[in-house]
């Protein structure tokens, strides 16, 4: 409860920040508005406090102009510190005559401030200038937080991935059989339809080791016995310049990930090749996932690509989660190891 001149924001920032503004009541509504829109900020007049408590996502601040604060704007704090969210929105209350209890009772209640009439533009809009860098730190933080416990899932996904995956690398001597398993899980993280892992070749080409496509039944490749059709990818045109025309040779050539929300609309790179393969099965290559394959001296050996990403709860195609891609480029340093140890052996390197 003051009318002191404003304090500086809390970061000593100086920028103008608009904000959306709810205001209900209407004692002086014209006089404020005039003061927050010379700012730049946009003011919306919901009809009643419910109606604003409806909106409140809507809004950055929510101004009460009222003649005495009192019990509806006390009821209305109480929703607020009761919602999931809306409690991040502050809460200013502007009043003509204001008694020490009835401000006591809403500053309790979660309101940010009682100011009463008149109110001098500098002071207003220095609370308001306050309450948008609370917000906005708030949900900063909300998202550091979220971003942080979805990390520590993240981690959790991939030691319990690799633990098994360890265990089995110790008893199987086969380096395809190993990759095949590196392959399957790298799709049950990410919950995708098909993978593909990519050799690179001698004569600068990238062959296809392994081909999986659950949705089309296909396992192609490795201990399956069965060949793969698909020519190899040339890294290099005839003239010896670097092809990148395709989104599999541009991560093996710079050494670079690549995650595509859709093939068909990425004028990057040249899907025909993935089309005229969807023309025949019916089928629709849409997310890309593609990760180069690194040995120890961080040449690129090969490329794991993972296609059409799933949304765990509808099952519907989308893009690869970018929080998902540390786990797999993890996986892409173990896939590396174990494709460099086929490699060396299928070049005759010892």
């Amino acid at each position: 409860m003051t009318n002191a001149e404003p304090a500086s924001v809390p970061n000593g920032s100086t920028e103008r920040q608009t904000a959306t503004i709810l205001m209900v009541g209407g004692p002086h509504r014209n006089e404020l508005t005039q003061m927050m829109v010379s700012e730049g900020h946009r003011v919306l007049y919901p009809p009643t406090l419910a109606e604003a408590l409806a909106r409140i996502d809507k809004g950055d601040v929510l101004l009460l102009d009222v003649a005495l604060p009192g019990e509806p704007e006390a009821q209305a704090l109480d929703t607020l510190r009761q919602s999931e969210n809306a409690w991040q929105t502050p809460v200013i209350i502007v009043a003509g005559q204001t008694d020490v209890e009835a401000a006591a009772r809403c500053l309790g209640k979660g309101a940010l401030e009682v100011i009463t009439w008149p109110v001098s533009a500098p002071l207003l809009l220095g609370r308001l200038r306050d309450c948008v860098w609370r917000k906005q730190r708030r949900e900063q933080q909300k998202v550091e937080f979220e971003l942080n416990f979805k990390a520590r899932e993240e981690a959790e996904q991939l030691v319990a991935s690799l633990i098994p995956l360890g265990v089995s690398m110790v008893n199987e001597k086969d380096p395809v059989r190993l990759l095949e398993l590196i392959l399957t899980e790298g799709m049950r993280l990410t919950d995708c339809e098909g993978g593909t892992i990519y050799m690179r070749g001698a004569d600068e080409t990238l062959g296809f080791i392994l081909v999986r496509n659950d949705m089309l039944d296909i396992n192609m490749g490795g201990s399956t016995g069965k060949p793969i059709t698909f020519p190899p990818l040339k890294l290099y045109d005839d003239s010896g310049k670097p092809n990148h025309q395709y989104v599999a040779n541009h991560a093996a050539l710079t050494g670079q990930t690549v995650n595509i929300a859709d093939a068909y609309s990425a004028g990057r790179f040249d899907f025909s090749g993935t089309r005229r393969f969807d023309a025949n099965t019916g089928y629709r290559s849409q997310s890309f996932l593609t990760v180069p394959l690194k040995n120890a001296h961080q040449q690129v050996i090969g490329v794991l690509q993972l296609i059409n990403a799933r949304d765990p709860r509808t099952g519907v195609v989308t893009a690869f989660d970018s929080a998902i891609q540390p786990t797999i480029e993890a996986f892409a340093v173990l896939a590396a190891a174990i494709l460099e140890a086929y490699r060396n052996r299928q070049l005759g390197i010892a």
